[in-house]
């Protein structure tokens, strides 16, 4: 009687229709969670997309080349003597997207009326734009150090504190290699805000030769690789580790360098997994008090059936296909919505211009994009599913317990 899965399936629709608004609500519960949850976590994997990669790209990379003692000492004689024998190695590493050679120096800054400690970042202004896309990064001026190399980029918040604007001009004073006091002027070419605060507060980004020149040394401070997958840095890692040689060269990754950065990805990882729990407990509480409802309204229908010779697990399978009717429309409407949601907010953003100071504080830019990963539909998706079987559990076993006979009596 109830063998064909068609006939299953048009009883649920039937009992469905029945009760349509109630359908309608709990189905409707399920799809509004899903956007919301789906929506939040796209755009808080978006943001630490972005505070990542801003940090590795102008910063570290995903991994970072250095002399042993520079971290400890930052002094510049402390550097990379022979940067080609590493370079030769990285130019065969398929893992490796772009690599780049950097001087790092601190030295004093002066204007006329004010001073401050600055970060003087040797790098070549080509590289730099494959490598870390530093020149969608201005916010005034030009990309360019001038034919002479007596140009200078300067981070937004160090330009704001010293009273310079572009063309204006100012003294690098700073040690060289053998700790003697060198002195240079620079002119502001183009102001630049990348969301590292390294770079923004007290950054001035030089010429690399010229650098080079003025402090006398013939190496650099770091090589920054990035990788074309982060989660490749350990194995490279691993591997450049033990094809070089030197005991003066250490290799660092991102997350050693930034552990602050590894523990949000981390935290967003134990998010996504709450969020699937919260949509696993609210599916389940829905769809059990619909279910339960439903059997408890339906207890003389069924035990007339079962009167009749019906198998229990025939009426099982009927109220499962209604519970799943509902939830998977829920989850396939939230699931368009959310997906439709994320996909706009992937690529125009969430602009969010008027709060782009405090953003910067943390890394972030003021215009956020959305991420879209395959995980968050499919563990939603699972986590319907198994609510739907765990919260029409508790009301069939309640109806397997009555009598059949007793449930139409109770009734008559």
């Amino acid at each position: 009687m109830f063998s064909s899965t068609k006939l299953h399936f048009k009883m649920a629709l039937l009992q469905i229709k029945r009760r349509k608004r109630r359908a309608v609500l709990i189905a409707l519960m399920i799809s509004l969670s899903l956007v919301g949850l789906l929506f939040m976590e796209g755009m808080y994997d978006g943001m630490m997309v972005q505070i990542t990669q801003n940090s590795i790209k102008t910063g570290s990379g995903t991994l970072s080349v250095e002399h042993k003692n520079f971290r400890s000492d930052n002094n510049i004689k402390y550097n990379i003597q022979n940067p080609d024998n590493i370079t030769k190695l990285l130019d065969h590493k398929e893992e490796i997207s772009s690599y780049v050679l950097r001087i790092s120096q601190r030295g004093l800054i002066a204007t006329a009326g004010y001073s401050k400690g600055v970060n003087v970042i040797g790098v070549d202004l080509t590289k730099e734009e494959e490598h870390a896309d530093l020149k969608n990064f201005l916010t005034k001026g030009e990309y360019t150090f001038d034919k002479r190399s007596r140009g200078a980029i300067i981070g937004y918040r160090l330009a704001r504190k010293l009273k310079v604007d572009v063309g204006k001009k100012v003294i690098i004073t700073m040690q060289d290699n053998t700790n003697e006091v060198v002195s240079a002027a620079f002119k502001i070419r183009a102001i630049i805000k990348t969301n590292n605060m390294n770079i923004d507060e007290y950054g001035l980004l030089v010429d690399m030769k010229r650098l080079q020149a003025l402090t006398g040394i013939n190496g650099v401070t770091q090589i920054s690789i990035l990788l074309h997958k982060r989660n490749l840095d350990a194995s490279v890692l691993h591997e450049l580790r033990s094809e070089i040689l030197d005991e003066q060269i250490v290799i660092y990754s991102y997350k050693e360098l930034y552990p602050s950065l590894h523990e949000s990805e981390m935290m967003m990882q134990t998010y996504n997994k709450i969020s699937t729990i919260f949509i696993f407990v609210v599916a389940s509480l829905g769809i059990f008090g619909v279910v339960m409802v439903s059997v408890l309204e339906r207890v003389r229908e069924f035990g007339i059936m079962m009167a009749i010779g019906t198998e229990f697990k025939e009426i099982v399978r009927l109220v499962m296909y209604e519970s799943l009717l509902i939830t998977m429309s829920g989850y396939i409407i939230g699931a368009l919505l959310g997906g439709s949601l994320l996909w706009y907010f992937k690529e125009y953003g969430l602009n969010l211009s008027g709060f782009s100071d405090a953003f910067a504080i943390f890394g972030m830019d003021s215009n956020i994009y959305a991420v879209m990963k395959e995980e968050y539909f499919t563990n939603s998706f699972i986590s319907v599913l198994l609510a739907t079987l765990v919260a029409t559990l508790i009301p069939l076993i309640t109806l397997k317990r009555r009598n059949p006979i007793k449930s139409i009596n109770e009734q008559t």
